[in-house]
């Protein structure tokens, strides 16, 4: 990642640090889903518990890998402070703004979508966003191989079946939703330009 202690010159590619901005976002919710299902507040469930377990396992299986190599949003928020104080003009690394401004676009755009409590599905938002960004949009991921080793389709997969299940149509409709979320959340991160701002003090967004 481009988050360090010390100054550097910038030698990651902006589509490379869109990347990062996801997967922070992608991490950060994963933990919270987790934390959910093990506090029982949460559930995956799509009628059909083989599809149910597999879902989880994958999800845990990437939490693990992204744990090796990605902080979540309330470290980037630490960082974020500690860099501002160690910085006399309290601006942070060019690399690093972008890095936020990555991360705010995402937010706010699922924000556009979403109210506060509402219900939606977040694995299904994390599979397809990965699915989205690696495979359709064949992003980079030099930095995180790891992340070809999921079948996006296949778990992906799983929801089609249980859209076309007419028996759930709140299911059903929600999994279209979260589909469409998600599209809308990669075009607008693929279609952000980040351009260094002199004046401007960054500020994280909550998830």
């Amino acid at each position: 990642m481009s988050i360090n202690n010390k100054p550097q010159i910038c030698i990651k590619l902006l589509r490379d640090i869109k990347t990062d901005a996801l997967l922070i976002y992608v991490k950060t919710v994963i933990e919270e889903l987790l934390e959910n299902i093990k506090n029982d507040t949460y559930k995956i469930d799509l009628g059909v518990e083989k599809f149910n377990n597999e879902i989880e396992r994958n999800i845990i299986e990437l939490n693990e890998k992204l744990d090796k190599t990605i902080i979540n949003a309330y470290e980037l928020k630490s960082f974020m402070a500690y860099q501002q104080t160690r910085q006399v003009n309290h601006k942070l690394l060019p690399n690093d703004e972008a890095l936020i401004f990555y991360y705010n676009t995402i937010v706010k755009q699922i924000e556009t979508y979403l109210n506060e409590g509402e219900l939606w599905i977040p694995e299904q938002i994390i599979l397809a966003l990965l699915s989205e960004w690696i495979i359709e949009e064949e992003k980079s991921i030099t930095f995180y191989s790891f992340l070809n080793d999921f079948d996006y389709i296949k778990l992906l997969g799983f929801y089609e079946l249980a859209r076309n299940n007419e028996k759930n149509l709140n299911l059903k409709k929600n999994i279209l939703k979260m589909y469409q979320i998600s599209s809308s959340m990669i075009k607008k991160l693929k279609n952000s330009k980040y351009k260094i701002n002199s004046s401007r003090k960054s500020k994280l967004r909550k998830k």
